[in-house]
């Protein structure tokens, strides 16, 4: 029987509960069907963001949110310098990050990642919420992250509003996540790989997880590099950038709002 994407009203609870049952597998997952590329895109991300924000200065914050396992947040927290017992200022003359997801076991990792990077994550830093409902201020953050997590929520424009909402004037979104691939021949051959092959291996380090399968999935309806830029204007962003990687299976989006 194929699978079928869950309907927008179950979305949220088959998602945060798919993602607890593959946390200690999915870095794994993602060195494998990237081929470890992943890692490079989120160091670029993170640089991109740097460049378009003085992370290193006095009360910068940052929030990364659907955090996952913490790997953009730990690049984060390098880069604005923070060591052992600072990433948790979420305010201040010492700014922070905080790092958001509704996955308890995507938190647990993400804790233990930052432990032994040697960052004693404060009760602020990780918090367990909805990227639909963010539990900020407006303005509270000079700039949001997001890996490969626009396309989980169940209403992406909602998303963006409350991202918007929460970025202080001048602030940067930045979101790396799957892309259309443009040239035909290339296509077919992605297409191959993606939607037959990446849930085998995902398949293979965790028998029987339909998450593996969700996730290529997904990918149909979630709009093209083009299209999510236009979504990004119509909600308030300029200057938005795209970076395509891999022929356009993955993509960094850039965006700003005014300030």
């Amino acid at each position: 029987m194929s699978y079928r994407l869950p309907d927008a009203a179950d979305k949220p609870a088959y998602v945060q509960a798919r993602f607890d049952a593959i946390a200690r597998r999915y870095d794994l997952f993602n060195d494998l069907i990237t081929q470890g590329q992943h890692r490079w895109w989120k160091r670029t991300l993170v640089n991109r963001v740097a460049g378009a924000v003085e992370i290193k200065a006095p009360g910068v914050r940052g929030l990364d949110l659907c955090c996952g396992t913490g790997d953009i947040a730990q690049r984060a927290l390098a880069g604005m310098g923070m060591g052992a017992g600072e990433a948790g200022g979420t305010g201040g003359a010492n700014g922070g990050m905080v790092m958001l997801d509704f996955s308890a076991n995507m938190l647990s990792i993400a804790q233990n990642r930052l432990r032994r990077a040697g960052t004693q994550p404060a009760r602020r830093l990780l918090t367990r919420g909805d990227a639909m409902a963010l539990p900020f201020e407006d303005g509270a953050f000079q700039f949001v992250t997001v890996g490969f997590g626009l396309r989980n929520v169940s209403d992406l424009g909602g998303c963006l509003q409350e991202i918007h909402r929460v970025l202080a004037p001048g602030g940067v979104l930045a979101s790396l996540d799957v892309g259309k691939v443009r040239p035909r021949w290339i296509k077919a051959l992605a297409d191959l790989y993606f939607f037959r092959v990446v849930p085998l291996i995902g398949r293979m380090i965790q028998p029987g997880e339909e998450m593996f399968t969700y996730l290529p999935e997904s990918s149909r309806s979630y709009p093209s590099q083009e299209a999510l830029a236009a979504i990004l204007a119509e909600h308030g962003f300029q200057r938005v950038e795209v970076l395509n990687y891999m022929f356009g299976s993955a993509a960094i989006h850039l965006a700003r709002k005014p300030g």
